[in-house]
């Protein structure tokens, strides 16, 4: 029974050896274009896609309704860095609660690789007084 134990892990250990060959490693940057380099001007279209290759975007996304997607390019002269920046903003589960919901912000440098993903708070909305005026 040992024999095939250890036949079947060390069968195991070679198919897995085997397999981490084939599946890309998701670390690497996200090769945009045809000729596989990042391209001068990424378009937005490249943006969301380097963005939703990237494994902490996805786990940032995941199981939330998406109402819209907004794109915008930025940069941080001090550093000299140019960045194309996506905000997902997710659906309200309670529009009436007085609260915003938080946003996932990502940054995608000219290397075509995401330089930034976080998700910011949820703030409250305070209510905003109306006074109302008797008639003279």
């Amino acid at each position: 029974m040992s024999k095939l134990m250890a036949g079947l892990l060390i069968l195991t250990f070679f198919v897995g050896v085997g397999v981490g060959y084939l599946i890309p490693i998701q670390s690497e940057p996200y090769e945009a274009g045809i000729a596989g380099k990042c391209p001068t001007e990424i378009t937005s279209l490249e943006a969301l896609t380097i963005a939703l290759h990237d494994p902490e975007v996805v786990g940032l996304l995941d199981s939330k309704s998406i109402d819209m997607i907004a794109f915008s390019k930025g940069s941080y002269s001090e550093r000299g860095v140019n960045f194309t920046q996506i905000v997902f903003h997710p659906r309200d589960p309670n529009p009436d609660d007085r609260m915003t919901t938080s946003m996932i912000v990502v940054q995608i440098n000219k290397s075509c690789m995401v330089s930034a993903a976080y998700e910011t708070y949820p703030s409250y909305i305070p209510e905003i007084a109306t006074e109302t005026r008797e008639a003279s």
